[in-house]
C-alpha cells in the first residue's frame, strides 16, 4: 500500500498543479532568455584601463574588440545583437581591405556568427549618413560612397561575396538599423599603411547560445591576398 501522505497524479488540484509547474516553467524561460555578456578570456590580451576590451596583433594589423561599449538607439539592442566596437590600427606597410564578410564570432563548437551590414550596396533611398568616428588613411568601398559621401572612395572596386551581404541584410528587424547605428557602424573599403578606424560590428546574437566566442578576422590585401589573422578569446557571464 502507498503511504496515506503521498499524494497522486490524479489527487493534485489543477491549483496544486500550477504551484508545481509554472514556477519550473518560469525558471526554464529565464535560463532560456538570459542575457550574457562578453568579457575578455583569461589568455586574451587585455587593454590598460578597459577591462572588457581586448587586443591581438599579426604583421602589423593590430585589431581591438569590446562587447560591452553600446550607448547608443535601440537602448536594448544586445538583447538582440551582439554590437561590438571594433578598432584597426594598420602598421602593416601596404593596405588592408575592410570587409563584413570578414568579420566573425566562432563559437565554441565551430558555429559561426557573423554581422549584418548596415546599408545595402546600390540601393538609391539608403540615407546618407556622417560616421561618428573619425577615421585616418581610410578609403570607402566605391559602392558606398554615396551612404558615406564625406569619405572619399578607394580606387577600385572591391570583390566581395555577394550571396553573404543579401542573406545577411535579411536578418535586419523592422526598425533596424537605426540611424544612431548606421552612423556608429564600421564602415567598409581599405584601410592604408599608418590607417586608424573605428566602428561597431552588429553580429548575429551568440550570447544566449554559448558560453565562449573567438572574435575572428581575416585581413586581406585589396586584391585577396590575407595579411593578417586576428583571433581574440571571450567568454559570456
Amino acid at each position: 500500500m502507498r503511504p496515506a501522505s503521498t499524494q497522486t497524479a490524479s489527487s493534485l488540484t489543477p491549483s496544486r498543479w500550477a504551484s508545481i509547474f509554472f514556477p519550473v516553467a518560469m525558471g526554464v524561460a529565464a535560463m532560456s532568455c538570459a542575457q550574457g555578456r562578453l568579457l575578455p578570456a583569461a589568455s586574451a590580451h587585455v587593454i590598460p584601463d578597459a577591462p572588457s576590451a581586448a587586443a591581438d596583433e599579426d604583421s602589423g594589423v593590430r585589431v581591438s574588440a569590446e562587447a560591452n561599449d553600446w550607448t547608443g538607439a535601440p537602448e536594448d539592442l544586445p538583447e538582440k545583437l551582439t554590437p561590438i566596437k571594433v578598432r584597426i590600427i594598420n602598421r602593416s606597410g601596404g593596405p588592408v581591405q575592410v570587409m563584413y564578410q570578414q568579420f566573425a564570432l566562432v563559437g565554441s563548437h565551430g558555429r559561426r556568427y557573423q554581422p549584418l551590414p548596415p546599408a545595402q550596396a546600390g540601393d538609391a533611398s539608403a540615407p546618407a549618413v556622417r560616421p561618428v568616428y573619425a577615421a585616418s588613411n581610410f578609403f570607402v568601398a566605391p559602392r558606398l560612397h554615396g551612404v558615406y559621401p564625406t569619405l572619399d572612395p578607394w580606387s577600385a572596386p572591391l570583390a566581395r561575396d555577394e550571396d553573404f551581404y543579401a542573406r545577411q541584410y535579411r536578418r535586419w528587424e523592422d526598425g533596424l538599423p537605426s540611424r544612431p547605428m548606421r552612423r556608429m557602424a564600421l564602415p567598409e573599403g581599405v584601410l592604408a599603411d599608418r590607417g586608424e578606424i573605428s566602428g561597431f560590428l552588429y553580429f548575429e546574437n551568440a550570447t544566449r547560445k554559448e558560453k565562449r566566442v573567438t572574435f575572428h578576422a581575416d585581413m586581406n590585401q585589396p586584391q585577396g591576398d590575407e595579411v593578417a589573422e586576428i583571433e581574440i578569446p571571450f567568454v559570456v557571464r
